[in-house]
């Protein structure tokens, strides 16, 4: 039998927006569940919060026995596992083939051989439809395969737990059936306990065994099948007639409230002393609808166990009580003060959690080394070409300083301390944040916006260690390298303007720099290009991770981060070089 979902008192909102309160449902074990309602009232919110992708501000999700929303991500990592979940647009992984995306969580989290997952993957991707396509990347097929494939790969390891969020979507009404009659075969075939997000009435009335809708922030109705059809509840009524006359509206701002003081084609009926909205002159349907059957025949474990639960009145139908429904749900504005700390906190919290996870096998060494070759490439030439004439800027300023207070043999030591310990990781995280950071920010925000990264936590894997982590990693070790080559051309650049420019003398040009400048220069700057090509890695990734939706969203994040990276480059670099004067007197930083 499938695994256990009970959801108790459940409120998310984003800021000041609301989104649903007080949501108490129970998914029965091995049940189909569909959850209906219009655009906009937070359905695919309600599946990432039972996943625990997003934490709700107050309830409870218990999963299998676990709360989601309590417990500690590596639990919930673990407990993702038992999970399959379509998402809306597939969310396949856009730099695989469609036959690596559906072995991907085969490979993760079991130890079968490379020919036991080919058949597998095989078989699911069969099963779709999508046979002799497993070699295409995911941007070279249409929408309706991708979501198809996605339902392939949700399937391969055999979930207790199967979450569709608009499985229709983007497919004609052929496949649309086809599809819902799959689900209904893997249901069968599984005991899978599942829910179905849909707006396809016609998928709403014959595939699943439960039903429920949500509606002005609120779960207005929720119980069995042929209880939910029969309802003459106003708003389900609309719904399922798909009635352009109702209480909903083309928007959520005008949908309307269940007040029957507003419209006189409502009216209250009592129901065991009960008060329920009903609408004056609706009526029900008058003949349930047959629930599809399985293919091959076999019979549903859940079909027998809901018939039970419904003949004992185990199951009885939930509708919200209409003064509690019609309640407007209470605003709370964010301070922005608040806000501010809470995304320091968030940054520091992901900045921490790349550092543990930095030590956490496996290494994911191979995307390390392409990140690095990635940021390098697109870095060291703009590095060098800025290094020139800002070494030559300093040795100019500073060789005009010198002749003024009669100190020329100081101009080479003052030029190369100047290069070597603020210059040099200055310009070259500047950079890197500029280039290989902006681009990790845009790769990370559009995979965040596609659910990808979504997708890696529900197959179990944690994207701070596969994502994350080599490409920090990769801005410490290019920004390291590249300081080390900006500090060489920014001293050369240096050395030939005060010679060739200001008629300087190399002897005491060389002279003054061998003198007084020591290798611990040199280390000082490279510790200086670590700290900051990690606070750049880290910018980026926590922009890209924190994407709103849309391209706009991707384009903010980037901006953000550049910006954000070069504040913070000049913060942290005025307190190292004040606690480097302090603990190392005489000498600069």
């Amino acid at each position: 039998m499938g695994g256990t979902v009970e959801v108790t008192g459940l409120t998310k909102s984003f800021g000041s927006q609301n989104i649903w309160s007080d949501v108490t449902l129970t998914l029965p074990p091995g049940e189909i569940t569909a959850l209906l309602g219009p655009s906009g009232t937070g359905k695919s919110v309600f599946l990432k919060s039972l996943m625990g992708l997003l934490r709700p501000e107050s309830g409870r999700c218990l999963v299998n026995g676990v709360d989601m929303v309590t417990a500690k991500e590596s639990r919930r990592l673990d407990l993702r596992t038992k999970f399959g979940v379509l998402f809306q647009d597939g969310a396949l992984f856009g730099s695989m083939s469609v036959y690596d995306n559906v072995a991907f969580p085969l490979r993760a989290h079991t130890r079968k051989t490379e020919a036991q997952v080919r058949e597998i993957a095989l078989q699911k991707l069969d099963l779709v439809g999508l046979l002799g396509q497993e070699h295409k990347l995911p941007g070279e097929i249409s929408g309706g395969m991708r979501k198809r494939a996605g339902l392939a790969r949700s399937l391969v390891t055999e979930p207790e737990i199967i979450l569709c969020d608009e499985p229709d979507s983007g497919l004609d009404p052929v496949r649309t059936a086809n599809l819902a009659q799959l689900l209904l075969d893997v249901n069968a075939q599984t005991d899978a306990t599942m829910l179905v997000v849909t707006h396809n009435i016609e998928l709403a009335r014959t595939l699943p065994d439960n039903l429920g809708m949500l509606y002005r922030r609120r779960l207005v109705m929720y119980g069995p099948r042929e209880q939910f059809l029969l309802t003459d509840h106003p708003v389900v009524s609309q719904f399922m007639a798909g009635d352009p006359t109702g209480p909903i509206g083309m928007s959520e701002e005008t949908d309307h409230s269940l007040d029957p003081a507003l419209d006189d084609t409502y009216g209250y009926a009592t129901d065991h002393g009960r008060r329920t909205l009903v609408r004056t002159g609706a009526r029900a349907i008058e003949v349930l609808p047959r629930q599809l059957m399985p293919v091959s025949g076999q019979a549903r474990a859940a079909t027998d166990r809901h018939a039970r639960r419904v003949g004992s009145g185990q199951a009885p139908l939930f509708i919200a009580d209409d003064e509690e429904a019609d309640r407007p749900a209470a605003l709370r504005r964010p301070d922005p003060l608040v806000r501010a700390l809470d995304r320091t906190g968030e940054f520091f919290a992901l900045a921490l959690d790349t550092l543990r996870a930095s030590v956490r096998r496996p290494i994911a060494a191979r995307e390390l080394l392409d990140q690095l070759w990635f940021v390098t490439s697109v870095s060291w030439i703009p590095a060098m070409l800025i290094a020139i004439p800002f070494g030559a800027v300093i040795a100019l300023q500073l060789g005009t300083l010198t002749v003024q207070v009669g100190a020329q043999s100081f101009t080479g030591a003052a030029s190369v301390l100047a290069v070597v310990q603020q210059a040099a990781p200055i310009v070259t995280t500047l950079v890197i944040a500029g280039a290989g950071g902006a681009a990790i920010c845009a790769d990370l925000g559009s995979r965040t916006i596609r659910d990808e990264i979504d997708a890696m936590r529900v197959i179990g894997i944690d994207p701070v260690q596969r994502l994350v982590v080599p490409r920090v990693w990769a801005c410490v070790v290019a920004a390291v390298l590249l300081n080390g080559l900006v500090s060489v051309v920014g001293v050369l650049g240096g050395y030939f303007f005060n010679v060739i420019v200001q008629g300087g003398t190399p002897g005491a040009y060389l002279a003054s720099f061998t003198a007084l400048a020591q290798i611990s220069d040199l280390w000082v700057g490279e510790l200086k290009a670590v700290l900051f090509g990690f606070l750049a890695g880290a910018v980026a990734a926590y922009r890209g991770l924190h994407t709103r939706p849309g391209p706009k969203g991707v384009g903010e994040s980037v901006n953000q981060s550049v910006v954000v990276t070069f504040l913070l480059l000049f913060f942290v670099n005025f307190v190292v070089t004040t606690l480097y004067l302090q603990l190392v007197p005489g000498k600069g930083a």
